[in-house]
């Protein structure tokens, strides 16, 4: 299958599995402690929310073919590398600016390191040359 499709795929299944666990149950705690930071949540919010994720999987997954589809080693954990400085530098300015519990970035921090992680090795698995 193409990286493209399986990374939105990928996207949607760590939304709905990791994403879940680790931002909704296990550091949800620290978001509470900033409740005037955040909008009230409804079914509408998580709809769009799992549609940036699978867009964001899908971006990955082009990444991933932009890169040369490297299989499941060295140059893929780059490719990781690459991705997450990039990533958690943006989360990190926006740390600096938004009244985020510090629980709650290093929660941000490691969903978004195991989507990254995820989508690139469905990736690496299924869609190497």
């Amino acid at each position: 299958m193409a990286p493209i499709p399986l990374g939105a795929i990928a996207g949607l299944i760590m939304n709905a599995t990791a994403s879940y666990l680790i931002t909704g149950r296990l550091f949800h705690r620290y978001q509470q402690k900033t409740a005037a930071t955040w909008r009230p949540e409804s079914w509408r919010h998580h709809l769009f929310a799992m549609l940036l994720q699978a867009i964001a999987g899908a971006g990955i997954g082009w990444l991933f073919v932009f890169c040369g589809a490297p299989s499941i080693g060295f140059t893929l954990v780059e490719l990781a590398a690459a991705i997450w400085i990039v990533l958690v530098a943006c989360i990190l300015i926006q740390a600096l600016y938004v009244n985020w519990h510090v629980g709650f970035v290093v929660g941000l921090v490691l969903d978004w390191s195991v989507f990254i992680a995820g989508v690139l090795l469905v990736c690496g698995w299924f869609g190497a040359r």
